[in-house]
């Protein structure tokens, strides 16, 4: 089986086991020119009087990190978005491991495109905006031009084709705000009428989300289900975080009052005050392996994957147990598929192809799993046929 995924922003291609990295020449074209650009400015932020003034990068050199959210098959190559700071697009892309010329569909600043789903010419994309909802559109390619087709204060989101195309299936929650935070509805599953233009609600629950409904060629619907959630519990307008802040203030204030002073000692000098922030470094890098900031909640990677061993999960995740994955039959019957599910994939002789954020797993009809490759945070799995 080839399987195409994003992998942390960035594109791989697996087949028996073996997995390849596609980058994205758009992407290597972009860091270089900021790289270029960086080092003739280097002058400016270098320094003693760019230290005191506060103007020099901690990491001078480093350039700005890609995203890469959104995966399609289109013809015999395939199309994916990219995210460069404030500007956006889709470009499309053969399976070919040698650097040649990538196809452009369109691009724009704060064009912030995110998944995607392609029937035949028809290909879906989520839009985000700046006030934290997106929408579905819909381009007919090869025209760069697309159609807003939801809108709202609301978030849709994992959009997904009928086998006949006439339906487009998604993720939906509503969103309620303040003064101080916003909060999104449980996610509901929908559907979009191409032919008719009416968007349908077809399945909800108020405990729970339901993401990335998907429907096979026999009516099945499969979707992954979780706890609903209607804030992360690092939510800072609690009043615990509230008194917590009250609390630590005189602390932070003497914290920024010693970083002050550090600069000076530096400066005049030639030593600083405080110790060397190689164990901070450590210390930071240490907590982005165990912890991860997913669909808005924070997600205890450690934690999770020591529940799962423990369960005797024989290919042990890092996603939660309560997140699982869904098979709902024409006649309202369910049947769990998988537990610890990020990501999935339907394969064509009813089989499913899924990751649990520490291996791509595929589930046969008879119900044993088999793993194809060992990778991590997997998602936007495309069979290609």
């Amino acid at each position: 089986m080839k399987l195409l995924y994003t992998n942390e922003s960035a594109m791989f291609l697996t087949e028996n086991g073996k997995e390849i990295e596609l980058p994205s020449y758009r992407a290597i074209q972009y860091q270089q020119t900021i790289a270029q650009i960086q080092e003739g400015k280097v002058w400016k932020t270098t320094g003693r009087g760019a230290q005191f003034m506060g103007i020099a990068p901690e990491n001078p050199s480093q350039t700005t990190k890609p995203l890469i959210q959104g995966l399609a098959l289109y013809q015999d190559d395939f199309l994916y978005t990219l995210q460069l700071d404030a500007s956006g697009g889709i470009y499309r892309r053969t399976f070919s491991e040698k650097p040649e010329m990538e196809g452009h569909i369109c691009s724009g600043n704060s064009l912030w495109l995110h998944e995607l789903a392609s029937h035949g010419d028809a290909v879906a994309a989520t839009l985000a905006a700046p006030n934290a909802t997106s929408h579905l559109v819909l381009f007919q390619l090869p025209s760069s031009a697309y159609t807003q087709i939801t809108d709202g204060d609301s978030c849709e989101s994992h959009p997904s084709w009928s086998p006949d195309g006439r339906l487009l299936y998604f993720s939906t929650a509503g969103i309620a705000r303040n003064e101080r935070k916003l909060v999104y509805s449980p996610r509901s599953a929908a559907t979009y009428n191409v032919n008719t233009e009416r968007m349908e609600i077809i399945l909800e629950d108020e405990k729970h989300d339901i993401l990335a409904p998907k429907v096979d060629a026999s009516g099945n619907l499969y979707f992954i289900r979780q706890p609903y959630r209607a804030a992360d519990e690092s939510d800072n307008t609690s009043l615990l975080s509230v008194l917590k802040d009250v609390l630590l203030f005189p602390y932070r204030l003497i914290k920024a009052i010693v970083g002050f002073l550090n600069v000076f000692s530096i400066i005049y000098g030639n030593e600083p005050l405080q110790s060397s922030g190689q164990r901070r470094d450590v210390k930071s890098k240490e907590k982005s392996e165990k912890e991860l900031f997913f669909e808005g909640r924070m997600i205890d990677l450690e934690k999770n994957r020591k529940e799962n061993v423990k369960s005797g999960d024989k290919y042990a995740g890092i996603m939660s147990r309560s997140r699982v994955l869904v098979r709902r039959a024409p006649d309202g019957t369910e049947e769990v598929l998988a537990k610890a599910v990020l990501d999935y994939t339907l394969c064509d002789d009813g089989s499913v192809v899924y990751s649990n954020g520490a291996h791509i797993l595929h589930r046969h009809t008879d119900g044993s799993v088999e793993e194809l490759v060992k990778t991590r945070l997997a998602r936007n799995l495309v069979v290609v046929q």
